[in-house]
């Protein structure tokens, strides 16, 4: 099979990231997505974060009925900092027959030569990107020797390329205009955020346990 990885801290999880796991599968003929709850990351500073039960609830919550995406929390029960380069040694070591590809979106590849192996994760594994709104780069702009900007390829809906080894791509899938960080910030604002942002069901769970409330 063919897997995704779409990691995040997914707090909350929203429509946007159901829309863009949506697109990658069906540009990149992928089999399922994983949505991987992560511990802290080591890059979302000292922000306070939701606790990884609600998270992982949320994850859970706003998946159901939505074929062929499934919440993991390999990252969590791990306890430690999620490192990218972990997880996917774990799954491509432990699943052989299977290929994995880890989406992320274009602010994450701004950052990649920040991330912990990023030669490696590069060469070895396969990384799809996605445009985000506000956020779109170019191979050229990024800060990677030139052999590493070369293995990223810019790829479009029309096409069909094939995740591998050292293959990575960069792809605008007209992200939807929604982020976990809006989110928040209308509940703390006293705002509701309306259903084309996030589930009315993560919605209720958030408002039952009154998240984002006092930060």
């Amino acid at each position: 099979m063919k897997i995704g990885i779409l990691g995040g801290t997914f707090d909350p999880i929203h429509l946007g990231h159901c829309h863009l796991a949506r697109s990658v599968s069906k540009i990149f003929d992928l089999n399922r997505v994983l949505f991987m709850v992560s511990n802290r990351p080591p890059h979302k500073g000292k922000r306070e974060l939701a606790s990884s039960f609600h998270r992982f609830a949320m994850t859970e919550i706003g998946l159901l009925d939505r074929n062929g995406f499934c919440p993991s929390r390999w990252e969590l029960d791990r306890d430690k900092p999620s490192y990218t380069i972990k997880t996917l040694h774990h799954f491509s070591s432990k699943y052989t027959a299977d290929e994995f590809c880890f989406i992320a979106g274009s602010d994450s590849l701004q950052e990649i030569y920040l991330w912990k192996n990023c030669v490696e994760l590069l060469t070895k594994y396969s990384f799809v990107f996605v445009q985000r709104p506000g956020t779109k780069v170019g191979p050229a702009e990024l800060k990677l020797l030139g052999p590493l900007k070369r293995n990223i390829q810019v790829v479009c809906e029309k096409e069909r390329p094939m995740i591998g080894p050292g293959q990575s791509f960069l792809t605008d899938i007209n992200a939807l205009p929604v982020s976990s960080t809006l989110i928040r910030k209308m509940i703390r604002s006293g705002q509701k955020p309306s259903s084309n942002m996030v589930s009315p069901f993560v919605l209720r769970y958030i408002k039952k346990h009154r998240l984002y409330e006092k930060y």
